[in-house]
């Protein structure tokens, strides 16, 4: 227990009201020592200094992290509270009381001992470095009846706790201080009785220039046993701290051979160290101000609300203060945790993800180190960062990530109450809601996170198949809500409940990008291991596509094509939905505009958080020539709010009439693939059917067969894509019409060789094509 007076705190470690009123006048004494003496003139690194909280300690970070409060200086060297511990101590017997009496010995033991416990009292202090003692203080208590006269008397030691003692005086009877003007590393006190405080003012030493107080320590309460101070954990459940420091922060994680706990995130500056313990779980103090000793083997110091707490500098290598590895790759990820939820990021399986070796640490033990050599960084279920790492450790991943980095943001577990303010570009995630098994999983874009394209192997994604998977987890999903509009929609979960939103979003940030994943991680499903090890072998940078913005209220998907036969009046229809983001309600309008005119169904309807299916018919007049238009669809709502899809249409015309002998390149645009997939739709197989009647016709013709595309999702995507469509009509040609594949060339030109401009939907549809080259 530690009361304040006259601003300095006096721990209360047993004794009587008459004892703890004889320690409130010791200080009072002492301040006025100090005062008369001129020994409050403390170096910036004496006493515990007014620290500099967490959150003003980086602008470069983001969030407000809770500051570690402002300690009050103790002007007593001797207290622990500056970071001296009790060395050793004599007789041993002086700890058989069992509660901890010994903690803070400079502020006496208490009253009842054992019988073994026998004066004299020696008392071997080690302050953390070496120190300039202008005088030493004593409260002495009363004689005993025919008893000695009280007295305790002081030697300094430069040397060592057991050797070069030279002493410096006594104080007896009623005096309470004695003038000094010696240097000491070690305070020798021995007293024939107990008393109720001893004290030494003066200056300490700066720190030096090297002070490493990094490595793993033994964390415990009540270090004496047997007449010293024991460093390697005298006591069941003293647990272990790795302590890592990046810039001004100096960080411990508590853990041990099985389990991480919570983290001391504290702000190092000189020899003094004041953290904070968020959370406060697992019993530990809110709040830590503690001194670093010379050579960083202890730092000593006391919390707001309980007794001292010491960590002693340990050979120990327990599991969860190490780095856990799986896997062996020159594919290198980091892992960052809260606690050992699951065993290895993508899905929650004992064999980690062919190609890639993973290691996994404590979010709070993150350093310059952890990051070398790692292409990207999974925070696994780290729902409140700013309460697991210091602003110092949350700049430098950001760093990281705008130096061309990953990091992948795994938050299937948080829901309700997240805290993602810390990133550049902040959101929050809400949780699902009443749970349900009728979620459905849209993909809202195709591109190298993941296609419907069964062709495109490396990235195809069965959304399908985990819909229809039981025990799916989707309706489990914590949705984005935010108002930046870095955010792109990949992923998009619709529940009955109406709790819809994008559970897999990205950001660019300078070369590097961030990746939220909101998928509830607790299954094996095939279909979320797939998700995420796309996730994970996303190259930087990826090129993206960013169709839509994970800001809008509503969504209009997805774009669509089609085709007619010029010369003939028709009616072209085709399907779109209307999805609205995080629950939004309103009124919605659909109109049309563009080249030909169309209707759609419904044209009004009010949105409850849900979805709506349209339908969208188009007029195609018989005067309409062979050639591509565009339809545009709009969403609206008198708010102001929008979204938009379109329609492409292609007027189709006999290829015979294209290919004279002089003209040996044509462009097609009846040929048809889903969006952003090399899967034919079959409505080109009218098209498909002419190529294949013309090279039977013609027997010594060869066939480049060229695919284009837009510019959306980036060149390299692109030209994969257009390889993929071009290699899947040379393979339909080949096994439904039975062509030679040796008349035949598949080439992919991707978005290199555009015929329009890609800023208007009508160019983009020009750009997306497929070209037939003679040989």
């Amino acid at each position: 227990m530690t009361y304040t007076f006259g601003g300095f705190p006096v721990a209360y470690m047993g004794g009587s009201s008459l004892q703890i009123r004889q320690r409130l006048v010791f200080v009072t004494v002492l301040s006025l020592c100090l005062a008369a003496c001129g020994g409050g003139q403390e170096s910036s690194s004496t006493a515990t200094a007014t620290p500099t909280s967490a959150e003003s300690a980086s602008p470069a970070a983001a969030g407000t992290p809770i500051s570690a409060p402002t300690p009050t200086a103790d002007p007593n060297l001797l207290s622990t509270s500056n970071g001296t511990i009790l060395r050793t101590y004599s007789p041993a017997a002086l700890d058989g009381m069992g509660d901890g009496n010994l903690a803070n010995a400079a502020y006496g033991i208490g009253a009842e001992l054992p019988d073994a416990a026998k004066p004299p009292f020696v008392f071997t202090f080690e302050l953390p470095g070496l120190a300039m003692i202008d005088g030493f203080q004593a409260n002495l208590r009363d004689a005993a009846a025919n008893g000695p006269t009280p007295s305790v008397t002081f030697a300094v030691s430069t040397t060592g706790a057991d050797r070069g003692f030279s002493d410096v005086g006594t104080i007896a009877a009623n005096s309470t201080t004695l003038s000094a003007n010696t240097q000491a590393r070690w305070v020798r006190a021995t007293a024939n009785q107990l008393f109720n405080s001893v004290g030494a003012t003066g200056t300490m030493a700066a720190p030096p220039p090297a002070l490493d107080p990094t490595g793993i320590f033994v964390e415990d309460t009540y270090p004496d046993k047997n007449g010293a101070f024991v460093t390697t954990g005298a006591h069941d459940g003293d647990r272990r701290v790795r302590f890592v420091r990046v810039g001004s922060a100096l960080v411990g994680t508590e853990c041990t051979q099985t389990d991480l706990y919570g983290p001391y995130i504290g702000q190092l500056h000189g020899r003094n160290w004041n953290a904070r313990y968020p959370g406060n779980t697992h019993g530990n103090p809110t709040a830590v101000s503690a001194v670093v000793n010379d050579d960083a083997s202890i730092i000593a110091g006391t919390n707001v609300s309980g007794p001292p707490i010491f960590f002693s500098r340990t050979t120990e290598r327990p599991a969860y203060c190490m780095t856990r590895s799986a896997g062996t790759s020159l594919h290198r990820v980091l892992v960052l945790d809260q606690d050992p939820m699951g065993t290895f990021y993508p899905a929650d399986s004992q064999v980690p993800l062919a190609g890639y070796a993973f290691e996994s640490i404590a979010a709070s033990m993150l350093d310059g180190s952890a990051l070398d050599g790692k292409e990207a960084v999974i925070a696994r279920d780290t729902c409140k960062v700013p309460d697991l790492m210091a602003p110092e450790q949350q700049a430098l991943l950001l760093q990281w990530v705008t130096a061309g980095h990953k990091l992948l943001l795994a938050g299937g577990e948080c829901g309700n109450g997240s805290d993602f303010t810390w990133l550049p570009y902040p959101f929050t995630s809400v949780g699902p809601g009443p749970e349900t098994t009728n979620a459905s999983l849209i993909q809202i874009e195709n591109s190298a996170l993941g296609t419907n394209d069964k062709n495109d192997t490396p990235h195809f994604v069965d959304v399908n198949a985990y819909v229809q998977s039981p025990n799916n987890g989707l309706a489990n999903s914590a949705a984005v809500t935010t108002t930046d509009p870095h955010w792109c929609g990949h992923l998009f979960v619709a529940k009955p409940t109406n709790v819809n939103g994008f559970v897999q979003t990205y950001a660019v940030d300078g070369g590097g990008m961030f990746i939220y994943d909101g998928f509830n991680g607790d299954n094996d499903n095939p279909t979320l291991q797939r998700i995420r090890q796309l996730e994970v072998a996303l190259p930087i940078p990826a090129g993206l596509p960013c169709t839509e913005l994970v800001t809008e209220s509503f969504i209009l998907e997805p774009n669509q094509e089609a085709s007619f036969a010029a010369g003939s009046a028709q009616t072209v229809r085709v399907p779109m939905e209307v999805l609205a983001n995080q629950g939004w309600s309103g009124s919605v309008t659909i109109k049309t505009t563009g080249d030909l005119p169309a209707t759609v169904t419904p044209n009004n309807f009010n949105l409850a958080g849900g979805t709506m299916n349209l339908t969208v018919a188009v007029s195609v007049p018989a005067s309409t020539k062979a050639g591509v238009y565009t339809v545009n669809v709009n969403a609206g709502n008198s708010a102001g709010r929008t979204a938009q899809a379109s329609v492409t249409l292609t007027g189709n015309a006999p290829l015979k009439k294209q290919l004279t002998p002089t003209q040996k390149r044509i462009r097609i645009y009846g040929i048809h693939f889903d969006v952003d997939s090399a899967v034919i739709q079959a409505r080109s197989e009218p098209i498909i059917g002419e190529i294949a009647q013309i090279m039977r016709e013609n027997p010594s013709w060869r066939f480049q067969i060229e695919g284009h595309t837009d510019s959306d999702g980036g060149a390299a995507y692109n030209l994969a894509l257009s390889q993929r469509r071009a290699q899947a009509v040379v393979d339909d040609l080949v096994k439904r019409y039975g062509i030679a594949r040796s008349r035949l060339v598949a080439k992919g030109y991707g978005l290199t060789r555009p015929i329009a401009s890609n800023t208007t939907g009508q160019g983009k549809a020009l750009n997306r094509r497929v070209e037939l080259v003679r040989l």
